[in-house]
């Protein structure tokens, strides 16, 4: 290794001699997108792809477009700039520091920050760069709702900056390393979704057939579930209710540091609840307000009714005291259900083909409390629920517990990925 000198950043420690750090605003011209009005009809559908955070992915080198695009008429409206090819888009908010590069012209929102090249670099260099200072860029975030780093503070972040024969040297090296490396990644994602795929068809087949394949069979009356066990019941969902469903209050609250849970749709993780995901803490006041719509108790079904999730669940498996917010719905189970039967029922194709169908859309899908009420269940008698709980807690529990393992791999291997590449960006390993 040559000699290296202290860069003055704590976060990139020692550079080669004849290496620089450089703020971004002296190699990239730096700025935020922005919105044409959603209710002005002639700024859409045309065929400029407009990027939003939501639209590419820590995986995801390159972005070609969004899901929706603008007209000319919605880009000089908004006074947006066309970035070129090869620039990096910037994720500000929502989360701060996911990083991509530009593989079509595209304008973006303002959730966005923009890097165009100003001097001659190599955009793969700064992609690679910026993708492993998440950490950092957070730190710089401010705000109540939600943090987002400024474009100025953004522009002032400092980056090591060799040559430009150096940076297309060493792009060329990560390119090929990290594809090694995305490759494995890519393969242990294969058999999650493998083993996720396994768990629904494990699930479905034992809470629409039984465990015993020999037993007399009979048209459920719903065509993708096709024949149950002869003394099965097909229900409506509001027969099994000691409750109607009810979902939690529609203002927001103020949240404080310490109190009582209170939690949302992000809180509802694999079908648990994890409260370290929780929106705050409500007063205990509050929570006597919330208390007379709705009260937790143990092995009530919550179930996500709005947002990207809706349909996912979780079961209550604990007698502290917390509350819910408006994305959620509570379903508790009378004397004619094992509550752990109707939670699984939830995670089946068959249940989720329902509640698919059963989604409005407004801005984000919806599922209507009457909705999951109207909803079909296959039961059998109480014994039967018992077994087949029994039987889908021992599946699903190895399953998951394969799933995490591979979860877990791939975690060490995105940590060895960031950890090579700040070896290769700062010089401190030789290519």
């Amino acid at each position: 290794m040559g000699e290296m000198k202290d860069s003055g950043i704590e976060w990139i420690g020692e550079i080669p001699a004849d290496w620089n750090a450089k703020k971004l605003k002296y190699t990239f011209a730096i700025s935020s997108g922005t919105t044409p009005k959603s209710d002005n009809l002639e700024y859409w559908d045309g065929d400029i792809p407009w990027v939003t955070p939501a639209d590419y992915k820590t995986e995801d080198k390159y972005v070609y477009h969004g899901r929706k695009f603008l007209s000319e008429a919605g880009l000089n409206a908004a006074n947006l700039q066309l970035l070129p090819v090869n620039s990096i888009i910037f994720s500000k908010r929502a989360p701060i520091g996911v990083v991509a590069i530009t593989g079509a012209k595209l304008a973006i929102n303002q959730g966005c920050i923009s890097c165009v090249p100003a001097i001659e670099c190599d955009i793969r260099y700064y992609y690679f760069i910026l993708s492993i200072y998440t950490e950092q860029f957070n730190l710089l975030g401010s705000g109540t709702t939600f943090k987002e780093i400024s474009s100025k503070d953004f522009g002032n972040f400092t980056v090591p900056a060799p040559s430009v024969s150096v940076q297309e040297k060493l792009a060329d090296y990560l390119d090929h390393k990290c594809s090694q490396i995305d490759a494995i990644i890519a393969r242990q994602q294969e058999v999650i979704e493998k083993l996720k795929a396994y768990k629904l068809s494990v699930i479905t087949e034992a809470v629409t057939k039984g465990l015993n394949p020999n037993v007399p069979m009979k048209d459920s009356g719903v065509e993708w579930i096709g024949e149950i066990p002869e003394h099965w019941e097909n229900r409506k969902m509001i027969s099994i209710l000691s409750m109607q469903v009810v979902d939690g209050p529609h203002e927001s609250p103020e949240l404080y540091d310490e109190g009582i849970p209170y939690i949302s749709a992000t809180a509802i993780e694999n079908g648990k609840i994890n409260f370290d995901l929780m929106r705050g803490y409500i007063s205990e006041e509050y929570c006597d307000i919330c208390d007379l719509r709705y009260k937790p108790q143990l092995h009530d079904i919550l179930v996500i009714k709005l947002g990207a999730s809706t349909g996912q669940v979780a079961i209550v498996e604990t007698t502290d005291r917390f509350n819910i917010w408006v994305p959620l719905a509570a379903v508790r189970c009378n004397e004619k259900a094992n509550p752990y039967f109707v939670y699984y029922a939830f995670q089946s194709d068959y249940f989720l083909k329902q509640m698919e169908m059963s989604w409005t859309y407004g801005t984000q899908q919806t599922l209507g409390v009457k909705s999951i009420e109207r909803l079909r269940i296959m039961l059998p008698i109480l014994d039967e629920q018992k077994e087949i709980v029994s039987y889908l807690k021992s599946k699903c529990d190895s399953i998951d517990a394969a799933v995490k393992n591979k979860e877990n791999l791939i975690n060490k291997l995105a940590e060895y990925k960031k950890s090579f590449i700040y070896e290769v960006v700062t010089g401190k390993k030789e290519v």
